[in-house]
């Protein structure tokens, strides 16, 4: 056999593509690990990126509620300094008595209400009342809840405190206040219901219902007409407001109710008594609407002392306030009965103003108000 028939023999042998072969199929496994290492990357970039997405999201609803001032509910407690051992969620006096206040002048800070004519405590004649039953001289001003007058209690300048109810969780937490008695008659509190409600003809059945619609409200420092009511779908329904729902503002408890009366707002947050009052003028009918909601009541008026004020003298003040007659005070709406001063168990009777403040950020006070919205037609507002 010569080389040549020698070398051609060899080549046509079957074992001779075996290094090609063996070299296409490394290429081939070479190029599905690429691809499946691409597919996994993309995978993996997609639920990145998809988590990311939700992450950007979260953020931005969060800053939405927080303009509200709206916190995930959570129980505010004393500030550090106070101790509570007996878990009334009031401040405890002082064990020494010379941490005690004992003011041979004690300053009664007051809330005012501007929009009526008759106050509805006859501060005046309460002053002369609390003097004669404490033996002390009695020096009076108006309260307005800002940070200095919370300072000033805090320090022990204000003594005295009677306040709008919805802010009493604050300066309890804060400033050692403690409440002893709310203003109203022998049937109950004087304050205020929040009312949910909507257009007789309206689907919404529930709070949950309400995803996905617009809430009208008042303004964003009214208590019933606002922030009970994004309290209230927050923990009940766990809504929250420019995420699950719109937020819209009529500048007035009047405009609220015309408008769901009419048809005109899918929902409003209401304040009982305007609803009630507006009701009796024939203004509006019980049949233009539906509640769907009514809360607890929430006092308009309370009144205590702080916490280190000297025993003997705070439960001079207690007495002085439960026997108060009022008698050139304003009246109980309803029912015309005098209002008076009442006893009352913080922990409990003020169950549903704590859940109020533990919705809410104290930083945030008050949003920019929208333009009013036009009263339905043929209807003054307010």
């Amino acid at each position: 056999m010569t080389e040549g028939s020698h070398s051609a023999t060899t080549s046509s042998f079957p074992g001779g593509n075996l290094g090609s072969g063996r070299t296409a199929s490394r290429a081939l496994r070479v190029a599905l690990y690429g691809c499946l290492v691409g597919a996994v990357g993309i995978l993996a970039y997609s639920q990145h990126r998809a988590m990311q997405e939700r992450a950007d999201l979260q953020v931005a609803q969060s800053r939405l509620v927080a303009q509200h001032g709206l916190l995930q509910p959570a129980r505010k407690r004393l500030a550090p300094e106070y101790s509570d051992k007996d878990g009334g969620f009031l401040a405890d006096p002082p064990v020494d008595p010379r941490q005690w206040f004992d003011p041979d002048t004690l300053v009664l800070a007051y809330y005012k209400d501007a929009e009526v004519e008759t106050q509805p405590v006859d501060w005046e004649g309460f002053q002369v009342h609390l003097s004669q039953a404490t033996g002390r001289k009695i020096a009076g001003q108006e309260y307005l809840n800002s940070a200095d007058e919370v300072d000033a209690i805090k320090a022990g300048a204000i003594q005295l405190v009677a306040l709008h109810a919805a802010d009493t969780p604050y300066l309890v937490n804060n400033a050692g206040f403690i409440p002893v008695a709310v203003l109203g008659t022998a049937e109950g509190a004087h304050g205020n219901h929040l009312v949910i409600a909507v257009a007789a003809k309206s689907d919404i059945k529930t709070l949950a219902d309400i995803r996905g619609r617009t809430l009208t409200c008042t303004v964003p420092d009214s208590i019933t007409g606002y922030r009970a009511a994004i309290a209230v779908l927050w923990q009940e329904a766990g809504i929250r407001p420019d995420v699950d729902y719109a937020i819209h503002f009529s500048h007035g408890q009047k405009r609220s109710v015309l408008g769901v009366a009419a048809g005109d707002f899918e929902v409003a947050a209401l304040s009982d008594d305007k609803l009630q009052t507006m009701l009796k003028k024939g203004t509006v009918q019980a049949s233009d609407y539906r509640i769907i909601h009514e809360s607890q009541v929430i006092p308009r008026l309370t009144i205590g002392y702080v916490y280190n004020l000297k025993p003997d003298l705070a439960a001079q003040v207690v007495a002085a306030a439960l026997s108060f007659a009022n008698e050139e005070g304003a009246t109980e709406e309803s029912t015309g009965a005098p209002m008076r001063f009442f006893a009352i168990d913080y922990k409990k009777d003020f169950e549903f103003v704590r859940r109020i403040d533990d919705s809410f950020d104290p930083r945030v006070h008050k949003r920019p108000r929208e333009k009013p919205t036009p009263a339905p037609a043929g209807n003054p507002a307010e």
